[in-house]
């Protein structure tokens, strides 16, 4: 098994997030917990917690013509993007995901914060699986998300 812990969020891709943001804040009274912006990835986020911090949804939108979500919203539209769970050992849940027939994707990494690695749709029953472990904090790189 690959070792989960919890589910940490669910992501959505959009166009523009400045104009879903007030459905999800002002209708359904989700907070913003942040901000982050990926250059290098392509994309900017906002993350919002349901009350009780019982789960944070993560929306995100392309930053360019070269990001990744950009293909996706052509393909699908807005939408469901991944799910991200927390798992005991990144290691391990990679060795396990090898096991079962399935190359992690994207093969594991570090964002400064975690490590983390991904489960294609196409191996994770059409969902973008992301799967992390958080780096100790003595190791963490501040700004990093």
């Amino acid at each position: 098994m690959l070792g989960i812990k919890r589910v940490d969020h669910v992501g959505m891709a959009v166009w523009n997030i400045e104009e879903q943001l007030p459905l999800f804040t002002e209708l359904f009274g989700l907070e913003v917990a942040g901000r982050f912006e990926s250059p290098e990835e392509g994309f900017k986020g906002v993350v919002l917690n349901f009350p009780g911090r019982q789960l944070q949804l993560e929306i995100l939108e392309p930053l360019g013509e070269d990001s990744f979500l950009l293909k996706f919203l052509r393909e699908r539209g807005p939408g469901f993007h991944h799910i991200t769970c927390e798992v005991e050992d990144i290691d391990r849940a990679a060795a396990e995901l090898r096991r079962y027939g399935i190359e992690p994707f994207r093969g594991v990494y570090s964002d400064g914060d975690w490590r983390a690695t991904f489960i294609h749709p196409r191996d994770g029953s059409g969902i973008l699986w992301q799967l992390f472990t958080p780096l100790p904090e003595d190791q963490r790189e501040r700004g990093a998300k």
